[in-house]
């Protein structure tokens, strides 16, 4: 089993610059982003985000990108039951002015004053609530849409779900395959059991919170249920890479980029 608190890395990253392309609109009762559709998408991804939320800049740029390079339909529904963590928690782990470090008290106390909402965003974000919220919108998903291919995709906290997505908990048929970058806070085997669909998952080696033994386990319980995997390792990354990496530093970049392709390439392959 994964820890069950978050680490450093689960609140701290940059944010991206630019400008996300999409429409905010509702769907099912939820808000959710719409990427811009292509004229003939290929499926469509559902994109499960971490506990920054839909309106996180890089979430919708990475969306954004998923439509425009792989020709899918890309929705990045809010699943959350109240307000997502605030983005000066990535402030009180890593500054965005380098230049201007707090003092040791004063960075302590923003530390303190982040992990608040943290715990609440937890509870009330617990896997009883939000396995049959997600799992709800999918299935409704799919009835609206019966033709097309439907996949998940998740981010850290929603790396768990869309595993999760990937097993019985869903109506049989909803989901062709499932991707997760580095998932966190997970509890296996449970969340795993009764897989159903192919899985993608990648995590960087230097992922203090999915670890390479974390790993090792989770490949070794998919293979059991003679699961379709694919599990890839990316050197020197640290745990939220894949989705608040900087990208001013080239090795970063190139590993952000491979992870996005990793997940392109898992879903057409599954379409």
């Amino acid at each position: 089993m994964a820890s069950v608190l978050p680490c450093k890395d689960c609140i701290s990253g940059t944010i991206h610059k630019g400008q996300p392309l999409g429409t905010d609109t509702k769907l099912f009762g939820r808000s959710v982003y719409i990427s811009p559709v292509p004229e003939r998408p290929k499926g469509t991804i559902v994109y499960i985000t971490d506990i920054f939320g839909w309106t996180l800049p890089n979430a919708r740029l990475l969306a954004d990108a998923y439509a425009k390079e792989g020709g899918f339909k890309v929705i990045v529904p809010d699943f959350f039951p109240f307000q997502p963590i605030p983005l000066s928690s990535i402030d009180a782990f890593a500054p965005v002015n380098e230049t201007a470090v707090p003092s040791f008290l004063t960075g302590l106390s923003q530390k303190l004053s982040a992990y608040p909402p943290i715990i609440w965003f937890l509870y009330r974000a617990r896997a009883s609530v939000t396995t049959k919220l997600i799992a709800k919108f999918l299935e409704d998903l799919k009835s609206s849409e019966p033709d097309l291919s439907i996949f998940t995709v998740g981010f850290c906290w929603g790396g768990r779900y869309s595993l999760i997505m990937g097993t019985d908990k869903v109506k049989k048929g909803t989901v062709n395959a499932v991707a997760a970058m580095h998932p966190s806070l997970m509890s296996i085997p449970s969340d795993i059991e009764g897989t159903i669909v192919p899985v993608s998952v990648g995590a960087g080696t230097n992922d203090t919170l999915t670890p390479a033994s974390f790993m090792k386990k989770l490949e070794e319980l998919y293979l059991k249920q003679a699961v379709e995997l694919e599990i890839k390792s990316y050197e020197d990354m640290i745990h939220g890479f894949a989705v608040r990496g900087d990208i001013e530093k080239e090795d970063v970049a190139k590993a952000m980029q491979d992870a996005q392709k990793q997940v392109l390439d898992w879903f057409t392959k599954h379409l």
